[in-house]
Order: structure tokens, then sequence, then C-alpha cells
């Protein structure tokens, strides 16, 4: 199956053309940390909690699985495996690690996946599934990945949309008991770092290998830290903005970039930028999900009389 794969990605690089390329670099794109951050946070800013956090749930998770499965199947990049691929170099510039599953038809899956079934607008399905084939195939295009492991990340994110949207639809029924989900999520992120850190590793693996997925660690406990303490002390309700949840939206998305292009640099000289990398993935949904929705909460309107 992986051969057929490896041959069908040179198929698809007989036929491409820098105009084909430089589309699907675009489409890629789509796929990478901050337009994922971004549009989570903008669904909670403009929607509040039910609809971002069902996602918000189904991308923490899905993504941290994404790295444990690449950590234990050890699968090479395809121009690894066959030299005759040739990827696109921009894109295999941000392709370090392992290749099965691919991250961003992962999280492309996890968060559209995530918005349709939380939404329960049946026409979102098919822009949803669109955009998701698109990211998949994009992949394969510019040569960083091969059928297996664009199929992998979609029947991943399957069960894990569904499972985190019925763990998140539960803990606002018993918000009492949201502690245990919490909890739950630091055992298991510590449970990912230990099997990560400890797990032998083939001759020759790329030294790079466990970044994706200790990043996934500090994004798994950044952001069950984050929506339980606002669950519990902010309660953002973006009706009670009025307007302002504009500019709510373009205020949090500027602060998230800069954050994503200056932070690691900023805490580099202290931590090193391998922590610093890490500091920042738990940071992003702080920001999302706490300090920009309790700083939003002085914009309110006040109540009716």
């Amino acid at each position: 199956m992986n051969m057929l794969g490896l041959e069908f990605l040179k198929r698809l690089q007989e036929w491409r053309t820098p105009a084909i390329e430089e589309f699907f670099l675009e489409v890629t794109r789509g796929g990478e940390g901050f337009w994922i951050l971004a549009i989570a946070g903008t669904v909670f800013w403009l929607f509040g909690a039910r609809l971002a956090y069902r996602l918000g749930f189904a991308l923490a998770t899905g993504d941290l699985l994404t790295g444990a499965l690449k950590s234990t199947f050890c699968v090479p990049r395809p121009w690894l495996r066959d030299p005759a691929i040739l990827p696109v170099p921009e894109a295999q510039y941000g392709a370090f690690g392992y290749s099965f599953p691919s991250g961003h038809a992962a999280n492309t899956a996890l968060l559209w996946g995530g918005l349709a079934a939380a939404a329960k607008k049946g026409w979102l399905w098919a822009p949803a599934l669109a955009w998701i084939g698109l990211m998949a195939f994009s992949r394969m295009v510019l040569g960083v990945h091969t059928p297996v492991d664009v199929a992998g990340s979609l029947l991943l994110a399957i069960p894990v949309v569904w499972g985190m949207g019925a763990l998140y639809d539960w803990t606002e029924r018993n918000p009492s008991k949201r502690w245990l989900v919490l909890a739950g999520a630091v055992l298991v992120a510590l449970a990912a770092w230990a099997f990560v850190r400890f797990k032998p590793m083939p001759e020759g693996s790329d030294p790079n290998f466990s970044k994706d997925a200790f990043r996934s660690v500090w994004g798994v406990l950044g952001f069950f830290w984050a929506w339980n303490f606002e669950r519990k002390h902010v309660r953002y309700d973006p009706a009670k903005l009025g307007g302002y949840r504009i500019v709510a939206v373009a205020v949090g998305v500027l602060v998230l970039a800069l954050m994503i292009d200056n932070l690691p640099r900023l805490l580099a000289p202290f931590l090193g930028l391998e922590i610093a990398s890490y500091v920042l993935a738990a940071a992003n949904p702080v920001w999302i999900f706490v300090v920009w929705p309790f700083l939003l909460k002085g914009l309110e309107k006040p109540a009716p009389r």
C-alpha cells in the first residue's frame, strides 16, 4: 500500500507546474498553526463557548494523538523512502518529523469537521468536507505526505470529533465534574510526554521527531486549563459585546499573530528556542480563551434596568 502511495506521488509530481504548486501552497497554509488557532479564536469571540469548545476539545486531543502516532509508527517522509520524490521546497521546509499521520490534514478535519458537527447545519458539511479534501490533496501534490498519511488523519478525526463533542456537552450538563476532565487531560498529556520521551527510536531517527509531540502536550495542558478557568471565572458571552465583537476578532487575531511571530524569539535567550516554542503552544489557548475574553468584559453592554 505504501509503495502504491509513493508511486502516486510521483505521478502527481509529473503533473505539477509552478502555478499548481503555488495554488496548493496557499491551500496548505490554511492548515498551519496560525490559521487553525485564528479560526478557533474567531469562533469563540463571535459565537461563544459551545461551538468553540466543541471543536477545541477535538483539536487539542487530536493534535496530541497525531503526535503520539507519529512517534509510534516512525514512518519517514516520502522523499526519504524514495529519492525520486521531490517535494516542493517551501512545503518541505515545514515538514519536519515523521510522516504518518499528516498533521495538516488532521487539524483541518478536526477544526472544520468539529465546527460542522457542533453547528448542526446540514449545508455546512459540503464546504467543510470540500476544504478538508482539498487540504489532504494539497499535502500529496506538494510531495510531503502519502495517501496513507492523509487517510489516517481523516479516519482519526471522525471518532475524535464525535467523542470530544460528546465529552464537552457532558461537562456543560455536569459543571461540578469539570475537574475530572482537566485531571484526565493532565494525565493523558503526561503519559504522552513519557511515551515520546522514553520510547526507543530507530537508529538514524529524525532529531526533530519529538518536537511536534511535545508541543502538542503543552497545547493540551494550556487548552484544558484555559477552558476550565474560563468556564469557572470568566464566562465570556459575546452577545453582551454587541458590535464590539468585530473589534474583538480583529485585535484578538492581531495579538495572536504577534505572539506566534515574536514570543519564541523573546523567550529563547532565557529558555532556549525549543522550550520557548512549547511555552507558546500553551500560551496560545490561554490568550484565546482567558486573557482576551477577560479584557473584553470591560466592553460589555450594561444590562437593561
